[in-house]
C-alpha cells in the first residue's frame, strides 16, 4: 500500500503568523566580483518593504565574523522600516574570509533570545563563496560543527533558513543542505540581476500573501484593495516603466504623490499605491513575470487537508473569501467567481484543475494527488469581470516508496519419514529344527558312503593296473 507525508504550514495560507527574520548579507571582499552593482541591497529592500507591521527584521552582516548591523525591530512605523532598509546600504564588501559558521549561529542566538511561540522564526543567508577562515583545517572543522551541532539546534528551534548563493563557486552543497534540513529553500541566482525575483519568491513562499494576477502586465484591481505593491521588472537599465491608470492617465516615476512610492533600481522597480482606483491598470515598458501583492479589505484564504485513506493519499484543497475575518458566502461574488489551482511539480511540471463551485457555506473545493518527492508551488487564481485575486503558496511531499505485501508462502508438505522398522524375534519351532537335523544326518551319512564306495573301486582299479605291468 502507498502511504505519504505532507509537510504543509499549520495555518491557513495568507493567514500566516508574524515573523522574526535575520537577514544575513556576505560581505566579504569576493563581492565586488560577484555583485559589483550591489544589487544584493535593493533585492532585500524589496523583501523587508513587503514584510507586514507585525513583522520583525534583523540585519546582519558577515565576513570572518558576523556583525549585527540592525537588531530584531518591529515593523510598525515608517521609522523603523526606513531604518531597516537603510540598514542594507551599510553592508560592505571589505571583508577577508566567510565565516558561514559565525553567520548562522549569531543569527540563531538572536531568532532564541527573542523567541516567541506566536511567531516564526527564518534566517535569510547570501553568500558568494565557500565557508573559509583562513587555515583548509579550521574550515573543515566548522563545517561539521555546522552539520553536527548547528543544523540539529535550528531544528530543534524550529528556525527556517532560505539560503541564497550568488554564483556556481559558492558552498552550494552546503547552502542546500541547510535549507533541506530546516524545511527551508535553496536559491541559485544565476546573475545578479535576478537576485530581486529570487527575494520576491522567498517572501511568496515565507508570507503566502494575496496578490493580483498580471494578463499581459494588466490587472484589475477593486474598491476592496487598500494598497498594492508592484515589482516590474525591467527590459534594460536603461528601461523607464510607466503606469496606466483606468482612466487612461499615465504615471511616471517622477510623479509626486502621497499616494505613490516609487523605488527606482537598475533591474526593477517597485511601485506602492495606496487606495488604488478602481478598474484596470496596465505595467507600461516592462518584462515580463511581474507581481502585484494586495492588501485589501476582501481576502483569499486557502486550507489544506490530508486525506490518506485511500491507495493514493490527496490533497483536499479549500479556498474561501473573507471580509473582516468573515467569510463571504451566497452573494454575488462567490455566485459569479470562478477559481482555479496551477500545481509545479518538482521536475518543473505544471497542471492546472478547476474548483468545484461554491457550496452553501462558501468553501470552494478540488483535490490533488501528488506522485513525486519534493517541493511542489501553487498558485490559486480567481477570476470575474471585476474582482481578481491570486495567492501563491508552496507544500513539500514526501511519498514512501510502494511497499509491496507478498502472497502469504504456502506451507510446506511435511516431510514424510518411514516408520522404523520393527524387528520380531524369530519364533523357534522345535519339532521344525527336529525334523531338519534328522534330515541332515541322513544326508551326511549318505554322502560319506559315497565317498567310501568310490575311494574302493578307486584303490582296486590303481591296483590291477599296477599288476598288470609288472607281468609285461
Amino acid at each position: 500500500m502507498l502511504g505519504g507525508l505532507f509537510v504543509l504550514n499549520t495555518s491557513f495560507a495568507g493567514q500566516k503568523p508574524p515573523m522574526d527574520v535575520v537577514v544575513i548579507m556576505d560581505s566579504s571582499g569576493s563581492m565586488k566580483k560577484t555583485d559589483p552593482q550591489e544589487l544584493r541591497k535593493p533585492a532585500a529592500k524589496i523583501f523587508i518593504t513587503l514584510l507586514g507591521e507585525q513583522d520583525r527584521l534583523s540585519v546582519m552582516s558577515f565576513s570572518d565574523n558576523a556583525y549585527p548591523i540592525t537588531y530584531l525591530t518591529q515593523l510598525d512605523s515608517e521609522i523603523n522600516k526606513d531604518k531597516s532598509l537603510g540598514a542594507t546600504d551599510r553592508v560592505s564588501s571589505k571583508g577577508i574570509h566567510t565565516n558561514i559558521y559565525a553567520a548562522i549561529k549569531r543569527g540563531m542566538e538572536m531568532l532564541i533570545e527573542e523567541k516567541s511561540s506566536a511567531r516564526e522564526s527564518i534566517l535569510v543567508l547570501m553568500s558568494d563563496g565557500k565557508l573559509d577562515v583562513g587555515d583548509s583545517e579550521a574550515s573543515n572543522a566548522l563545517r561539521e560543527r555546522i552539520k553536527q551541532e548547528l543544523i540539529p539546534a535550528l531544528k530543534k528551534e524550529k528556525i527556517k533558513i532560505y539560503s541564497i548563493a550568488f554564483t556556481a563557486e559558492s558552498d552550494q552543497a552546503l547552502l542546500q543542505e541547510l535549507a533541506d534540513a530546516t524545511d527551508g529553500r535553496y536559491a541559485l541566482a544565476a546573475s545578479n540581476d535576478v537576485l530581486h525575483k529570487v527575494f520576491t519568491k522567498i517572501f511568496e513562499q515565507s508570507k503566502e500573501p494575496n496578490m493580483l494576477p498580471l494578463f499581459e502586465n494588466k490587472f484589475m484591481a477593486d474598491p476592496s484593495i487598500r494598497e498594492i505593491t508592484i515589482i516590474a521588472n525591467k527590459k534594460s537599465k536603461d528601461s523607464q516603466i510607466n503606469l496606466e491608470k483606468p482612466n487612461g492617465e499615465t504615471i511616471k516615476p517622477t510623479f509626486k504623490s502621497k499616494q505613490i512610492k516609487w523605488f527606482i533600481s537598475d533591474s526593477f522597480d517597485m511601485i506602492t499605491i495606496k487606495k488604488p482606483d478602481p478598474g484596470q491598470w496596465k505595467i507600461l515598458f516592462s518584462d515580463n513575470d511581474n507581481k502585484a501583492y494586495i492588501v485589501a479589505d476582501i481576502k483569499l484564504r486557502t486550507r489544506f487537508d490530508y486525506k490518506d485513506d485511500s491507495e493514493q493519499p490527496e490533497l483536499i484543497i479549500k479556498t474561501w473569501f473573507e471580509d473582516e475575518n468573515n467569510k463571504v458566502s451566497n452573494n454575488e461574488l462567490t455566485n459569479t467567481i470562478e477559481l482555479s489551482l496551477e500545481i509545479e511539480s518538482p521536475d518543473n511540471g505544471l497542471e492546472t484543475i478547476d474548483f468545484n463551485k461554491a457550496d452553501i457555506d462558501g468553501f470552494f473545493s478540488t483535490a490533488y494527488k501528488p506522485d513525486q518527492n519534493g517541493i511542489y508551488s501553487a498558485i490559486v487564481t480567481a477570476n470575474s469581470k471585476t474582482f481578481q485575486r491570486q495567492q501563491i503558496f508552496s507544500f513539500k511531499a514526501t511519498i514512501p516508496e510502494k511497499i509491496i505485501i507478498p502472497d502469504p508462502k504456502p506451507e510446506p508438505a511435511p516431510i514424510l519419514t518411514p516408520e522404523p522398522e520393527i524387528k520380531t524375534e524369530p519364533v523357534i519351532d522345535e519339532k521344525q529344527d527336529t525334523e531338519d537335523i534328522t534330515q541332515s544326518i541322513i544326508i551326511f551319512i549318505i554322502v560319506n558312503l559315497v565317498i567310501v564306495f568310490v575311494g574302493i573301486n578307486v584303490y582296486f582299479v590303481i591296483r590291477l593296473r599296477k599288476k598288470s605291468q609288472a607281468g609285461s
